[in-house]
């Protein structure tokens, strides 16, 4: 209306131009239950077997997409187990450890005599994309709305649940606590067993 006002020459300017739209927190928590889990990995199996070993890294680590992709074995300190990411979306590197079951995973593939973990054996080279692969999978094992990314919620969901969200943070490489703070809420028995700890003092 301001700018109509403007327009017609009651108005010099618009005296609300320089206040900030309010933009509403969308922002949703998809993860994987426990039964569409096993499902996804009946259709990986019959369709896609390569995605196995990238998919088990995305939930056992909850790094990016084009992080597992680009992963290469000189970020991978197997004496110490961890996993160094050295680019991630914040700009700066982080350190994730690498737990018994990935380890385990990690250890069969390495010997593809290439500088990248999962090689594409048509390239041999990094995968440039799943997403085809992925959609065709999550439509066959009846996993709807879910997105690679996901998997990164799922693991975050998951790990939220169980530890301190500093200690998330770091994992996850977020630049704002309040970033992994919105996982916080997924997990509403958490805060029911917090809440009660206040009872033992009655």
């Amino acid at each position: 209306m301001f700018n109509l006002a403007i327009d017609n020459g009651l108005y010099d300017k618009n005296p609300i131009e320089k206040i900030k739209k309010y933009r509403e927190d969308n922002f949703k928590v998809r993860y994987l239950e426990t039964d569409e889990e096993e499902r996804l990995f009946i259709a990986i199996d019959e369709l896609f077997p390569y995605l196995r070993p990238i998919v088990k890294c995305a939930l056992y680590t909850g790094m990016r997409k084009s992080e597992i992709l680009k992963l290469q074995w000189s970020q991978i300190d197997f004496k110490y187990k961890f996993i160094e990411v050295l680019a991630s979306k914040s700009g700066k590197s982080r350190k994730i450890p690498i737990s018994t079951k990935l380890f385990k995973i990690l250890t069969c593939l390495k010997n593809n005599n290439n500088k990248y973990v999962f090689v594409n054996p048509k390239t041999v080279t990094a995968y440039k994309d799943i997403k085809k692969s992925f959609n065709i999978v999550t439509k066959k094992a009846n996993v709807l709305n879910f997105r690679f990314h996901d998997l990164r919620h799922t693991a975050t969901t998951r790990m939220a649940a169980k530890m301190p969200i500093p200690v998330l943070q770091e994992i996850l490489g977020h630049a704002k606590i309040s970033t992994t703070m919105r996982y916080a809420h997924v997990m509403p028995a958490q805060k029911r067993k917090a809440i009660e700890v206040l009872d033992s003092y009655d």
